[in-house]
């Protein structure tokens, strides 16, 4: 009973967290599907599959958080707060430590592992990448941007993950469960003895 209530306690935190992260996901999932399927990256189509269209799209969904830093750190603190809320300092404080730069690493990594010769990654936006069957347009110039924004936020991601961290250690820790009071009886009688 006690491990459905601290599950059902969780949800807040698991919710923000599938936003995060939810989107990444999917990217490897198209990622590993060309993978197992044998594709290496280049123009042409994965076995008849136009796979490119579907890591295209994955990445526009990821690319919404991972290049938006007022965004990233606005859900990467609510789940903080959230596992406070539920007297769980150590994943709150790992929540901001580790959510804002796992939300654009996972899809960069994904976009490193799907480049070619020919296939450009620039800030500027300059060149175009066919990747199995689909025009890439910004989603593989956008890893170069989130570059960008996880080297812009991480020295405050840290500071604020610290300073939170220790709050939530002073003030959200776990209670001592209260003596049961057959126990408290014991005890005292013990001490009348």
């Amino acid at each position: 009973m006690e491990e459905g209530h601290a599950l059902h306690t969780l949800r807040p935190w698991a919710l923000v967290v599938a936003v995060l992260l939810g989107p990444s996901v999917l990217v490897w999932t198209v990622r590993l599907t060309a993978l197992f399927a044998g594709c290496g990256p280049g123009p042409g189509r994965c076995h008849g599959m136009a796979l490119g269209a579907g890591l295209r799209d994955t990445l526009g969904l990821a690319w919404v958080v991972s290049t938006s830093p007022m965004l990233l750190m606005g859900l990467a603190l609510a789940a903080t707060l959230l596992a406070f809320r539920t007297c769980r300092p150590l994943l709150g404080t790992l929540s901001l430590l580790a959510l804002p730069i796992f939300t654009p690493m996972l899809p960069i990594l994904a976009v490193l592992a799907s480049r070619y010769d020919g296939c450009a990654v620039s800030t500027d936006a300059f060149g175009s990448c066919q990747l199995w069957g689909a025009g890439m347009g910004m989603s593989f110039h956008n890893a170069a941007i989130a570059c960008d924004v996880v080297y812009s936020i991480v020295p405050y991601t840290f500071a604020l993950a610290v300073m939170l961290g220790i709050l939530g250690f002073c003030f959200a820790r776990p209670k001592a469960p209260a003596p049961h009071p057959m126990a408290q009886m014991r005890h005292g009688n013990d001490l009348d003895s």
